[in-house]
């Protein structure tokens, strides 16, 4: 874990764009004000779970089978060929 100091975190804070945080801040505001939340408020039901396993079950394999995903068996992990390296 990499530790900084008081005087790091203050140069930090000093070079961070205040325009930036200041647009990000009015835009917390906003939706605070009309409701909005960045958590979910409730938990997901049995069959909104299902749906989404469902979905993602079908994409990964829809990837395998086009062969923009493919498994690597010496790593035992699953490899998307256009983020692959080399």
């Amino acid at each position: 874990m990499r530790k900084l100091s008081l005087q790091d975190v203050q140069s930090k804070k000093n070079n961070s764009n205040s325009d930036v945080n200041l647009a990000v801040a009015k835009f917390r505001e906003k939706t605070i004000e009309e409701g909005w939340s960045l958590s979910r408020n409730r938990p997901r039901s049995v069959d909104e779970i299902k749906a989404l396993n469902y979905i993602a079950r079908f994409t990964i394999l829809k990837g395998i089978q086009s062969g923009t995903i493919a498994y690597d068996k010496e790593k035992r992990v699953l490899r998307i060929e256009r983020y692959t390296k080399g």
